[in-house]
């Protein structure tokens, strides 16, 4: 018997959207029946979370690119144009999704079904469609607020089988962890996935190549992509031209190119190569000791769109000549800044850093970029009434009923304090017999959220 009911995955879903809405963002969010919102159908952006071990599947977070900017600068209490780089956005979003995907994940926890999430990745542009994994029914929620609206789709599906999978994922400590994942040879493995796969299965010559053949042109294109999940995170991506989609279906299923019944015979033969090929690096994590589980596949077509990691995956790009055809793999791996050597290499065939710069130009130091790292992490409030000094003698005097003065004076604001880092100032109030603090000042978002780290 099923564990997971639909209807209660839908109700925690519509009560983390709208608390999270509340509570971080001061926003009410309606849920409605219908999409109205035209930005969706301009630039957008698309924050995808996949589940694997007992529940597998993907949630998406659909947000036109007008609403990811007015929530990035709520959440940070920033103006718009203090954005400095789509990146900021990229993690809001994704943070959003690690929240909400966080709270599916304990829901299946308490029914007993063990299951990882994936670090989040982003699609965004103006002009493409995304075709999920084919596990479960699709089901979708759509919120608003105002005239800005978020679309939730997911798909989940209960895989009983998969416990031993994931039983070993977080034994190791983070140092044996990156030690592990930089013994591998992720450019080698890769390589020689791609050029192994497309020889075998397609009877296709490949090769890798430095750099974009020149007058290539990025036309209408399909993109697989599989997710990374346990002590490794991350994704890989495979994409090629659709023309050179249908080419390599018709090769696979051995029949003519206009025998093709639907894109669906395409984006099943992509699904089946990025599975492949994202398999044999996931084996190569597995031969060096590290659990991991690795996504079902998801399909992106279109014209106008990237499929992205967050800021903390560092991606490696290969390229690769089949036929005249060019094929373009992204593989991203989260790794520990320190002391990693390894970084992209751009589709111009020079090292670059996950944001596409290059490799030279001197990073951003914004700490809020990591937001997805520190806004989950509990804290303790502290309200300081006020200080005052007194030698030891005076300490161990000190009797039941004495009275201690402090320095701050009557009717002053008292310190609101994290990690002993002044964020706002408050008055003492009293409400149903009990203590509390009206805020009366704050310090800018910007600043208590560098003052959690």
């Amino acid at each position: 018997m099923e564990k997971i009911r639909i209807t209660a995955v839908e109700k925690t879903l519509s009560n983390c959207v709208i608390e999270t809405f509340e509570t971080m963002l001061s926003m009410d969010m309606v849920k409605v029946g219908k999409s109205t919102d035209e930005g969706l159908d301009e630039q957008r952006l698309v924050g995808s979370v996949h589940f694997a071990g007992e529940v597998v599947g993907t949630m998406s977070l659909h947000v036109s690119q007008a609403f990811a900017t007015l929530i990035t600068t709520d959440m940070l209490g920033i103006e718009a144009q203090e954005i400095d780089s789509e990146e900021v956005i990229k993690d809001v979003l994704g943070e959003l999704g690690n929240i909400i995907s966080g709270n599916l994940k304990s829901d299946f926890q308490d029914l007993d079904l063990a299951c990882v999430i994936s670090t989040p990745s982003i699609t965004r542009g103006s002009d493409f469609k995304i075709e999920p994994s084919k596990m479960g029914e699709l089901h979708q929620m759509i919120f608003r607020h105002k005239k800005h609206e978020l679309i939730v789709d997911i798909t989940l599906k209960e895989d009983l089988g998969a416990k031993a999978e994931i039983a070993g994922i977080n034994q190791l400590d983070s140092v044996e962890v990156r030690a592990k994942i930089n013994s591998v040879d992720i450019p080698t493995t890769v390589i020689n996935a791609v050029i192994d796969v497309f020889y075998t299965m397609l009877s296709m010559e490949t090769e890798n190549i430095p750099k974009v053949p020149e007058g290539f042109i990025e036309d209408k294109r399909t993109v697989g992509t599989v997710s990374f999940a346990g002590d490794v995170q991350g994704l890989f991506n495979i994409q090629v031209n659709d023309d050179f989609a249908r080419t390599m279906t018709a090769s696979m299923l051995g029949i003519e190119e206009d025998e093709i019944e639907s894109d669906e015979d395409v984006f099943d033969v992509l699904r089946e190569l990025s599975n492949i090929i994202g398999g044999n690096l996931k084996s190569a994590f597995v031969d060096v000791g590290l659990s991991c589980v690795l996504s079902t596949p998801a399909i992106t077509n279109g014209r106008d769109f990237r499929v992205e990691s967050l800021n903390v995956i560092k991606t490696q790009r290969f390229l690769f000549s089949c036929g005249g055809y060019t094929i373009i793999v992204d593989a991203g791996i989260k790794r520990d800044e320190i002391g990693d050597p390894k970084a992209e290499q751009g589709a111009d065939g020079q090292v670059q850093d996950a944001g596409g710069k290059k490799a030279d130009q001197k990073e951003s130091d914004d700490e809020l970029r990591n937001l997805n790292l520190i806004l989950g992490i509990p804290l303790e409030l502290t309200v300081e009434l006020g200080r005052t000094q007194r030698r030891i003698q005076e300490l161990l005097k000190m009797s039941q009923g004495a009275v201690v003065e402090l320095d701050q004076l009557d009717n002053e604001p008292v310190d609101l304090l994290v990690n002993d880092t002044l964020i706002a100032k408050g008055e003492v109030v009293v409400e149903n017999e009990k203590y509390g603090i009206r805020i009366i000042e704050v310090v800018s978002r910007k600043e208590r959220v560098k003052s959690f780290g």
